[in-house]
């Protein structure tokens, strides 16, 4: 399980804006939090979650939402080309490895006995 500060601050190491022994300055933090709760209605909009706004993220969840939250903010900071071509090749596999884990998660209605 992943906090929302976790994933904030996975997400800003992902873009490069967080080192490693550093915090991150009050607006870059608020700026990343706001990116996971957009990306958080997103995936709930979408029918895409299985935790709920309170609820730590589960651990099979976690770099593909880390990924969505740094790809969110992609185009606001200056990262270099590079970082940002992974960025955004891993944003399609976790789109893709949510709607998966979904898939697998979704609840199906048995089938009815009749006697």
């Amino acid at each position: 399980m992943a906090t929302k500060a976790q994933i904030r601050d996975r997400a800003a190491t992902m873009l490069g804006i967080l080192g490693e022994g550093q915090t991150l300055p009050s607006y870059e933090s608020n700026d990343m939090t706001e990116s996971y709760e957009e990306v958080y209605a997103q995936l709930s909009r979408k029918k895409s979650l299985s935790w709920g706004p309170d609820e730590d993220v589960p651990p099979e969840y976690v770099s593909s939402v880390v990924v969505l939250v740094a790809y969110n903010r992609a185009f606001d900071y200056p990262i270099p080309e590079e970082r940002f071509k992974r960025i955004n090749f891993l944003w399609s596999n976790a789109l893709l490895e949510i709607k998966e884990l979904i898939g697998n998660n979704a609840y199906s209605t048995p089938t009815a006995d009749y006697f």
